[in-house]
């Protein structure tokens, strides 16, 4: 007798159920849980910078944005740390596991067959007659996403691969930029070494003309005492430099990838290494696209939305088919096909006594996908923060430019008009010592306040994205 309930599925036939469970993959596979993901909310973005002194116009930030330095070392060691960075390798692979892991994820959704086959022959020595055996089996197995918790899994994992090409991303920019400001570092100190050098030279220069007045006793030996504290207070500056030259290198090797004998540096000229370029900002809004950590949050939140409908899913039973076909035969391998048979079966699980469990599990995905947003939220403002700051450090840093090289120019003229005063017999070598210290000191001021705003245009093009396009 047939079963019947108010169920329509159920109050045919038991000989029709069958067809009826297969038929459920068509008539409900539209079913989809869970939140549609539509992009990150929406943010209250300003349509410009704040801080009104952009070092350029509106335009996009290049990826290969050293280029705007004119240096043909920068960029080689630029494009061999991209190529070889530990770092970087590592981050490519993880792009290349998440992908694997997508193409996983999808082979969920169809079903898995095997087959096997097999036979053999067998007889007596003292005898031609042999018996064979053989036999062959093809089987299937299917749960259908009903529900679509499979199609969800699978939208979580395109947004762990979109999540994974933005850090490869960050990755990438946060390398050049840490190449760069490296690089930066070493000619800063490389030009203060040159600097301290000259320097030297020059007050050396000095010590024997004060030693010529001494000897002839026109100064006393307090001034020759004075001239030997200078120059060794100007060689004592020179280890530091030298030390920071050699610390430098080794941490671009480690950037690089290699090791710091393989690290050839040599110093541009002065036209190249104290060009300051224009490196273009861009628009407020852009950031969202091009910042990684910005398209990885929203991969995150788009993750943590599609995993709401993977626990919704969980909740509902669970179809699985399977299908199964065999043959056999003996001796004669032509009555293989004869013996042939097949069996199509279906079943339909439900979780009953952790109903509990199941719901907490989609509460705490919604809870996850909400925290995802304030991430997101947070990541955009310290983002914005960021790039805020390096503009006020590049504002900062080129208006006290013109200062220290002014200061330059007249410490420069102090010193000189200090010691023809001195060799005059019209001033002390009080004066001329410390004309000589301000001299030098305006001059390293020159040469470090040149490679901060390089260092800060480095910065800012990384908190600015660094060009890249990510594809996520």
């Amino acid at each position: 007798m047939p079963c019947t309930t108010n169920n329509p599925f159920l109050n045919e036939p038991m000989k029709h159920t069958i067809p009826l469970i297969l038929a459920m993959p068509l008539v409900l596979g539209g079913c989809l849980f869970g939140p549609n993901f539509h992009g990150a909310p929406d943010m209250d973005l300003p349509a410009t910078w704040v801080n009104s002194m952009p070092p350029a116009v509106d335009e996009n930030v290049g990826s290969a944005w050293w280029g705007h330095f004119g240096d043909a070392q920068l960029t080689a060691l630029i494009q061999q740390g991209l190529a070889a960075n530990p770092d970087v390798i590592s981050a490519a692979l993880a792009i290349d596991r998440a992908e694997t892991q997508l193409r996983s994820t999808r082979a969920d959704l169809f079903p898995s067959v095997s087959g096997s086959f097999g036979g053999g022959n067998g007889g007596k020595f003292d005898s031609s007659t042999s018996h064979g055996q053989w036999n062959g089996g093809l089987s299937l197995a299917w749960s259908p996403d009903i529900w679509g918790g499979t199609r969800r899994e699978v939208e979580a994992a395109v947004a762990n691969v979109g999540s994974a090409r933005a850090a490869s991303a960050a990755t990438n920019i946060a390398l050049a930029s840490s190449i760069a400001t490296t690089y930066f570092e070493w000619i800063s100190a490389t030009e203060s070494l040159r600097s301290a050098r000259e320097q030297l030279v020059y007050q050396q220069r000095t010590f024997e003309i004060v030693e010529k007045r001494v000897a002839a006793g026109f100064q006393n030996r307090l001034d020759l005492e004075q001239a030997r504290v200078t120059i060794a207070n100007t060689r004592a500056q020179i280890p530091a430099y030298e030390a920071n030259i050699q610390t430098c290198r080794t941490t671009l090797a480690t950037l690089l990838g290699t090791t710091p004998d393989r690290v050839q540096l040599r110093l541009p000229a002065p036209s190249v290494f104290n060009l300051i370029p224009r490196v273009p900002t861009g628009l407020p809004s852009d950031l969202l696209r091009r910042r990684p950590d910005i398209v990885a949050a929203e991969c995150n939140l788009h993750r943590a939305a599609a995993s709401i409908g993977v626990q919704i899913a969980n909740l509902f039973p669970r179809v699985s088919l399977t299908g199964s076909a065999s043959a056999a035969a003996s001796s004669d391998f032509a009555d293989f096909f004869q013996g042939a048979g097949w069996n199509l079966s279906s079943s339909v699980s439900q979780t009953l006594f952790n109903r509990v469990q199941l719901r907490s599990n989609v509460k705490l995905a919604r809870i996850a996908e909400m925290e995802s947003a304030q991430a997101y939220r947070k990541t955009v403002l310290a983002a914005f923060a960021e790039v805020e700051e390096c503009l006020i450090d590049y504002a900062r840093l080129t208006n006290q430019l013109p200062q220290h090289e002014q200061a330059a120019r007249s410490s420069k003229e102090a010193a000189e008009l200090a010691l023809r005063l001195y060799n005059s017999g019209y001033s002390d070598y009080l004066n001329v010592a410390t004309a000589e210290r301000s001299w030098l000191n305006a001059r390293l001021n020159v040469i470090a306040a040149r490679q901060q705003i390089r260092m800060t245009l480095a910065r800012l093009v990384t908190a600015l994205g660094g060009g890249y396009e990510i594809n996520a």
